[in-house]
């Protein structure tokens, strides 16, 4: 429910009268509107030369798109490349707990996502990933926009976007976000040593050809694991879709084109061990397309060593001669060609999902932390390319695209097709929710929240409206609104929120009364770090201020104040301001952990 907030002037002491109120809308008059639905196809390519360096400077007529074999019109193009800015605006230096959504830098054609994945990868591999990821960030300029998610059994926010490395390398380095977690889903080698010892008791040899246990018996509990594994797998698979499906709707809302660096196993999204799993990757594969995102899987295991070879390797216990263990057909040689096809399948994969997307894998490599850096240097030239398929067609099939350039052996990059589906069409929950909103707010005007299409978490901040905000803790006051994770209201911490918004971003009418006069809609969230809403507060916000405060607010900006309560644990808070006379948009997000905490702040 919108309420009206109360006005505080925190430099002077005047109050400011503020009514609640609806500010006009054009959507109250009916109008006719003729609605065509139409499909476009968007290729980014990024376009390499034979030494790896990426080619620049390329025109439309050189590029050559084709469907199913058949040609089709590029009807936009543009080339994005790296070509040095100039000189970002200095930040200025803000006293502690006050923050701006001010960036000093332009809004870049291409961010990358760091991806973990504890679902698809060892403990070990983890720690080894989590420790280069801290270097990289360590070693990041300024600029560089970037957002930071891990994937369990869910998919778990970390840090939106933001071109500030140390807030990333921060976030990275909370203790709630770098501890590593044990897969449930997937077999490490302790559980297939102790598999591989439990059958080898049973093969054990006991005279007269006969083993320890009934052949039948055994052969009934080797089945058993496989079925194991392969449920496991399917399972796995389900939910690896399921968790890339979600972070494909978050970031079909930005803008230009996502490198989604993915630190991975055992992902075998792409292999799909069972049939049930094929409609999903086609919904996957769909979605992460529509919004541009190209996968970069990275394997975790770096330069792996062959198990047979690991201190903590143990032989089964029907292994005791040398011929057991050397030769063609001994331990050391199985065991190794095992793992090899293992690790060769997993790498088989990478290499599909990010040829399919227009990304590249990166293999048996320790440097994680040098690869990221050379993803995010090689992927800042590329060229967007669209066209309307000639094929309207929704049939269900998968439609294969090829890009060619002539006059010149080029290496290119670029999603290879996709699924022509019209149920769960990519970032279709996206679109339905923009739909809703607009219809409803066309139904009844001043009734739906402008920001609301701006608010979700992790979204990069917009700068249509600059402001800055004071963000203190306060002493919890009594509060039925102010729930927590138990649902007991006061067990949490309050908030206090000074916001300070340039006059110059604001459309404010002068009256014939001598007062300058607006409306805007203010917006506070909290969310936890699966990005569900622990507290919310809305506000519009009437502005009649008279000549005096003007003349302060030329200076300081119009000053608001609210507070909201917010539960015990990780929580970041998302900001947001509206002004129904521009329609300008600004938004603010940060992790509420970089705010002092009360105690400390009561001490200075």
């Amino acid at each position: 429910m919108i309420r009206t907030l109360a006005f505080c002037i925190a430099l002077v002491s005047v109050a400011a009268s503020l009514h609640a109120q609806s500010a006009p809308s054009d959507a109250s008059t009916p109008t006719s509107t003729l609605q065509i639905n139409t499909r476009a196809v968007l290729l980014d390519v990024i376009v390499t030369d034979h030494s790896g360096k990426p080619v620049t400077g390329l025109k439309q007529d050189a590029f050559t798109v084709t469907e199913q074999g058949k040609p089709q019109t590029v009807s936009f193009f543009e080339e994005h490349t790296a070509t040095p800015a100039a000189p970002p605006q200095e930040m200025p230096k803000f006293p502690p707990d006050v923050f701006s959504n001010f960036s000093p830098y332009p809004q870049p054609p291409a961010v990358n996502v760091l991806l973990l994945d504890s679902l698809n990868t060892r403990i070990e591999g983890q720690t080894f990933v989590h420790q280069q990821a801290l270097k990289f960030l360590k070693g990041l300029k300024p600029g560089s926009r970037m957002a930071i998610f891990t994937m369990g059994l869910g998919l778990h926010f970390v840090q939106g976007f933001t071109d500030d490395p140390a807030l990333l390398f921060a976030a990275l380095s909370d203790k709630k976000n770098n501890e590593v977690q044990s897969s449930v889903m997937l077999k490490g080698q302790e559980e297939s040593n102790a598999q591989a010892n439990l059958v080898g008791m049973m093969s054990a040899p006991e005279g007269n050809g006969a083993t320890a246990a009934p052949s039948a018996m055994i052969t009934d509990l080797q089945n058993f694991m496989k079925e194991n594994d392969q449920s496991q797998g399917v399972d796995r698979i389900l939910l690896t879709m399921a968790n890339l499906q979600r972070l494909a709707t978050f970031l079909n809302g930005f803008p230009g084109r996502k490198n989604v660096i993915w630190f991975t196993e055992s992902p075998m999204v792409a292999g799909r061990v069972d049939p049930q799993t094929e409609q999903e990757w086609q919904k996957t594969r769909n979605m992460l397309a529509a919004a541009r995102v190209a996968l970069y899987p990275v394997d975790a295991r770096g330069v792996y060593t062959v198990a047979f070879y690991q201190a903590d390797s143990k032989l089964p216990a029907s292994v005791s001669t040398p011929s057991q263990i050397i030769g063609p057909f001994g331990a050391q040689t199985t065991q190794a060609m095992a793992q090899d096809s293992q690790i060769g399948a997993d790498q088989s994969q990478m290499k599909r999902l990010a040829e399919e997307s227009g990304g590249k894998a990166f293999l048996n490599t320790n440097g994680l932390a040098d690869v990221m850096a050379k993803i995010n240097a090689d992927s800042a030239d590329f060229y967007t390319l669209s066209y309307a398929p000639a094929e309207t067609k929704m049939d269900g099939g998968f439609r294969s695209i090829d890009v060619k350039i002539a006059g010149g052996n080029y290496s290119l990059s670029y999603r290879r097709g996709y699924y022509a589906l019209d149920a769960d069409l990519p970032g279709s929950a996206l679109n339905a929710r923009d739909q809703a909103i607009h219809k409803l707010a066309a139904k009844n005007p001043g009734a739906v929240d402008p920001l609301l299409a701006f608010m979700d978490l992790g979204m990069p901040q917009s700068e249509q409206i600059l402001y800055k905000a004071r963000i203190q803790p306060i002493a919890s006051k009594p509060d039925a609104s102010a729930a927590n994770q138990n649902g007991k209201p006061g067990d949490g911490q309050a908030y206090a929120v000074d916001f300070f918004i340039d006059l110059t971003d604001l459309d404010l009418k002068l009256d014939a009364d001598g007062l300058h006069k607006g409306v805007l809609n203010v917006s506070l969230i909290a969310y936890d770090r699966y990005g569900h809403i622990a507290s919310r507060k809305d506000h519009l916000v009437a502005l009649n201020i008279k000549p005096d405060i003007y003349a302060v607010f030329q200076q300081s900006g119009v000053q608001l104040h609210a507070e909201i309560a917010v539960p015990k644990g990780q929580y970041w808070l998302r900001t947001g301001v509206y002004d129904q006379g521009s329609r300008k948009v600004g938004t603010m997000e940060l992790p509420l952990s970089s705010v002092v905490p009360l105690q400390a702040s009561t001490q200075q």
